[in-house]
């Protein structure tokens, strides 16, 4: 699917735009994949935008019909109202062939969606003198000899060219002619020639006015972006870090970096993520300038094996993690990693990577435990169970405790009770740590119940008794 932009900046002072430069840009912040036909029309494939636009069908399709043309129409009028912004007077049509949004955008005013297979019929009443011999590749010399053919063949309008027989066309006028006529029909078939960024991996954009809202934000990151990410693809590289600086209207500036857990070169997924960095710290002023710069690397390549379980895509896994810490908080979200301290359940919260090699080494571990030694298992209470201990001498010789959550609970008699193990830590900080740990059996009150592990602690500085776990 593809969108012609057709228009002049307005005139300010007698000045007139005479450069393109602003059109160019204004196409960039809806897709990296831009032509500029003249200096007045601009075409940019816009494949996929739906599906910000408000339609997940395929453009064209009988049962997405209506849907593919709504969310096309919603995407044309928000190219005009940005346009609109921009100081610019424009034309706007999508279709499914690039040379047909051309010639409609360049005659008719306003908004024009062309659904696929209605070329023809939308361009049949346009004047001959409307084709455009340039996106035929027809040399100069012919071009005026071919237009007084069809002038003495008595044709005067796309339809009439689109209807003559193509064997005559191709005798009559060769393949400069056939080309001509399937521009005619609107089904022509070309590739864009791109305009190319600025070489390098940072983008900058001064603003005419301060910007202090996130949606009109987003739109100049788009741009920036696409003009980024369409420089790495051209140098058949990604990156792996994004830093973005905004110099705000107070004179300072505001400065964001995000690291890739993989390179990346996606410019709505690098859009996301620093729409989410934005919203969980805002700018304290408004905006008159942005920059964004990657760091190149090479792209991430890899190859799974048949018998390997599938990880998520990291472009997907890091915008679900940047939804989650927006939600609950950056150092709510990774994976837990255990800290080098005796503080009982120390652990930290560090960033989630998914590996994507296998551990080699595994195969070849050694468990240095005899065939016949016993192994016991432990499970851990979060939060512990408080209890209930009688002591004599320190000792504990009867217990009662149950979870608050669950009818689970241990009481009866200690018959066998190893400890006290004192461990403690971290006396120069407030949340000082000190507890006596013993191993306890008890025999349980309930009939035909076998005796009840666990192991319990009190606590120093509370004097409380609690129960850490049990064993199985």
């Amino acid at each position: 699917m593809f969108a012609c932009i057709y228009g002049r900046s307005v005139p300010k002072c007698g000045f007139h735009d005479e450069t393109g430069a602003s059109l160019i840009d204004l196409a960039f912040t809806f897709s990296p994949l831009v032509e500029q036909t003249t200096v007045d029309t601009v075409v940019l494939d816009v494949a996929g935008q739906d599906l910000l636009f408000g339609s997940s069908g395929n453009f064209g399709e009988p049962e997405h019909k209506h849907a593919g043309i709504d969310s096309s129409r919603a995407l044309a009028n928000e190219i005009v109202r940005r346009a609109t912004q921009l100081g610019f007077k424009v034309n706007v049509s999508v279709a499914a062939n690039s040379d047909a949004a051309i010639h409609s955008a360049r005659s008719f005013k306003g908004v024009t969606v062309i659904p696929a297979g209605g070329e023809s019929l939308q361009l049949g009443n346009l004047p001959l003198k409307m084709l455009d011999y340039s996106l035929a590749a027809v040399e100069k010399e012919r071009v005026g000899e071919i237009g007084e053919t069809l002038e003495l063949w008595g044709l005067h309008t796309f339809s009439d060219f689109a209807w003559l027989p193509l064997k005559g066309i191709a005798q009559r006028l060769g393949q400069a002619g056939v080309r001509l006529q399937k521009l005619a029909q609107g089904k022509s078939e070309r590739l864009l020639v791109l305009v190319q960024p600025p070489i390098g991996f940072e983008q900058s954009l001064e603003l005419e006015h301060p910007v202090a809202e996130l949606e009109p934000l987003s739109f100049i990151l788009s741009r920036l972006l696409n003009q980024l990410c369409a420089n790495l693809h051209s140098h058949a590289l990604a990156t792996n870090e994004l830093r973005l600086r905004l110099k705000l209207e107070d004179k300072t500036d505001h400065e964001r970096a995000i690291t890739l857990p993989v390179p990346m070169r996606n410019p709505k997924t690098l859009l996301r993520l620093l729409l989410f960095e934005i919203e969980a710290q805002p700018p304290q002023a408004a905006i008159i300038s942005v920059t964004i710069a990657a760091e190149p690397v090479q792209p991430r390549v890899a190859q799974t094996g048949l018998f390997i379980p599938l990880a998520p895509e990291p472009e997907k896994l890091e915008l679900t993690l940047a939804r989650l810490a927006k939600l609950v908080g950056a150092d709510k979200v990774g994976s837990p990693e255990l800290l080098d301290t005796h503080r009982p359940d120390a652990f930290r919260v560090k960033r989630f990577i998914t590996s994507t090699g296998q551990n080699k080494s595994r195969r070849h571990r050694h468990w240095a435990i005899g065939a016949g030694q016993c192994l016991m298992g432990f499970r851990v209470f979060r939060p512990p169970w408080r209890a209930e201990v009688q002591t004599i001498h320190g000792r504990p010789v009867r217990i009662s405790a149950h979870n608050v959550n669950s009818s689970c609970l241990v009481r009866g008699e200690v018959i066998c009770a190893s400890g006290p193990w004192r461990i403690s830590g971290d006396w120069w900080r407030t949340d000082v740590w000190a507890r006596d740990e013993w191993d306890i059996a008890v025999a349980d009150s309930v009939p035909h119940q076998s005796d009840v592990l666990c192991r319990i602690y009190r606590d120093l500085q509370s004097e409380e008794w609690f129960i850490a776990g049990m064993y199985d």
